[in-house]
């Protein structure tokens, strides 16, 4: 903390820190006089992981545990697959709103307008009210320049937000980390946006995967190019042990998750963030109490950047 050249007893000192810890405890955060809180992102679960439960169970897992919504996997081997598109993806969302929870996002496996499965899931998802639909998952080649294919990467991209923008849907695209990974140092990302520049394309930001791919410093870099961009945030947490990567739970890694709330928070951020969970638990009923205890974890990191 700074000075303020006003000396503090330390009675005051114990009493000031006693009251921030009580308001954030009800739920109220501690934000200086005249600063309002900004509404907080929907707390949400990639259904990824909750693949054992049908729709019904599903909302009423996703009720129970208190998350906002769910983020929907629409691909091949997903919740709802694209042959069945048209009867599961409505039963789907019907189950998770009769619980009172939101569908804010589904996930797919598209990264271009020529798919055939394109335009029959943006589609749907306008159909349903569904905002956002995830998107990635291109990669480069094993020896070829990356700058000489990022143009064939932006024109696939470009066909895609171009459908969304037509049928008032908005894209995100999900960095992830890896060997010739789009969008793994994220300025290629950024390039693609500004060489597309639709509004209906912006970003899915995985705070783990861009720690992954710059754990010193390039984390900021990345989540301050991005924040602009930034729709859709995915959150997960890891650490390195004997030089290999083991995914853990949020808050016990090396992700400064707060540190990236903030930046996009301070860019204008409410959009809804994803719960992943890529380490094993023992059982379903395990990983059902990860969710609930992540959404908590994450509720207490919203309110500590003044999210309300």
């Amino acid at each position: 903390m700074k000075p303020t050249g006003i000396p503090i007893g330390r009675r005051e000192f114990v009493e000031i820190s006693a009251a921030t810890t009580i308001a954030v405890s009800a739920g109220v955060n501690p934000t200086t006089p005249g600063e309002k809180a900004m509404k907080g992102p929907q707390i949400c679960v990639f259904s990824k992981h909750l693949q054992f439960l049908g729709y019904n169970e599903l909302a009423k897992v996703c009720k129970e545990i208190k998350v906002d919504g769910v983020d929907l996997t629409v691909r091949k081997g997903g919740h709802v697959t694209p042959d069945k598109l048209d009867t599961d993806l409505p039963r789907a969302v019907e189950a998770i709103r009769g619980e009172e929870l939101d569908v804010p996002m589904i996930s797919s496996a598209l990264f271009s307008g020529n798919d055939p499965d394109a335009r029959p899931i943006i589609s749907a998802a306008a159909k349903l009210g569904i905002r956002y639909v995830r998107v990635g998952g291109q990669k480069y080649s094993e020896t070829g320049n990356p700058a000489d294919e990022l143009p064939k990467f932006t024109a696939e991209l470009k066909s895609l937000a171009a459908l969304a923008k037509e049928m008032k849907v908005e894209l995100v695209y999900h960095n992830h980390s890896g060997m010739n990974t789009v969008s793994a140092p994220i300025w290629d990302l950024y390039s693609m946006y500004r060489e597309i520049g639709l509004d209906s394309l912006g970003s899915s930001f995985d705070v783990s995967h861009a720690t992954i791919e710059g754990g010193l410093g390039g984390w900021n870099l990345s989540a301050r190019l991005m924040a602009a961009h930034t729709k859709v945030m995915a959150v997960k947490d890891f650490i390195w042990k004997d030089k290999e990567l083991h995914w853990c739970p949020l808050g016990e890694g090396q992700v400064k998750t707060v540190a990236m709330l903030k930046i996009l928070k301070d860019a204008g951020f409410a959009g809804p963030i994803s719960m992943h969970f890529e380490y094993k638990t023992p059982s379903n009923d395990s990983m059902i109490e990860e969710v609930r205890k992540t959404a908590l974890t994450l509720r207490g990191y919203l309110a500590e950047v003044g999210y309300a």
